[in-house]
């Protein structure tokens, strides 16, 4: 889910090389899909498109992979001036919708004794939606949201691991991509250990190492990809 655009896109390209691809989101993606791969147009927040969407992949046959990246944030300001409709928008989008893909995908996983990963963010370790905090916005409710996500991902994981399906996080850092202005990059690369943003590729090679038998007694876990910007 989230599959058409950044850190999707990326994990749609690393798990085309081995595995046939159903890619979701509300959007085609604007480059030409890979072989094998196919799409399916979907709204994360509707329960019945995330039934649709598992059913449809239950169809090709075994699931042996769910991937989870689909998200929104908003502009940085101060609590107090954050509306309820924007909170609510925020963690419907990236904290419910994440809820219902899972919740959607635990038959077609149980059945193929698949894994799954669900694609946090740094802003959930720290509380603020950057690399230094500023009283003048931590964007509460992305943090939020994503802080939701690594708490699910330790629930299903503790409900599913008798059915032999496995759920973990990727964490990222500042990653390059739509959510971080281009002006910014240089800037935020001089204050992160490693010098640079990080590659949308990296987070989906992450996501494949997470869903590969490589990390067959894996699970509950929340892998960071920052640069060194969060060292746990």
């Amino acid at each position: 889910m989230g599959g058409s655009s950044n850190i999707g896109w990326a994990c749609t390209r690393r798990f085309s090389e081995t595995h046939r691809v159903l890619v979701a989101d509300i959007r085609p993606p604007t480059e030409s899909l890979p072989d094998g791969a196919s799409f399916f147009q979907m709204d994360i927040t509707d329960q019945r498109d995330c039934r649709a969407l598992m059913q449809n992949a239950g169809s090709l046959g075994d699931v042996a992979a769910v991937v989870h990246s689909a998200a929104i944030t908003a502009q940085a300001k101060p609590i107090e001036q954050i509306g309820l409709d924007e909170w609510r928008r925020l963690l419907e989008v990236n904290l419910t919708g994440a809820f219902l893909v899972a919740q959607a995908a635990i038959p077609v996983l149980r059945a193929g004794r698949g894994a799954m990963v669900l694609i946090s963010s740094r802003a959930a370790r720290t509380g603020y939606a950057a690399l230094t905090a500023s009283p003048q916005g931590t964007k509460p409710h992305y943090c939020a949201s994503k802080a939701g996500v690594l708490s699910l991902v330790k629930s299903l994981a503790i409900e599913l691991a008798a059915d032999g399906v496995r759920v973990n996080a990727v964490v990222p850092g500042a990653i390059e991509g739509a959510m971080i202005p281009r002006e910014r990059w240089a800037e935020l690369a001089a204050r992160i250990p490693l010098a640079r943003l990080g590659q949308p590729a990296e987070v989906a090679d992450a996501a494949f190492y997470l869903c590969s038998r490589d990390a067959r007694y894996v699970t509950g876990h929340a892998l960071d990809v920052n640069g060194g910007t969060w060292m746990n």
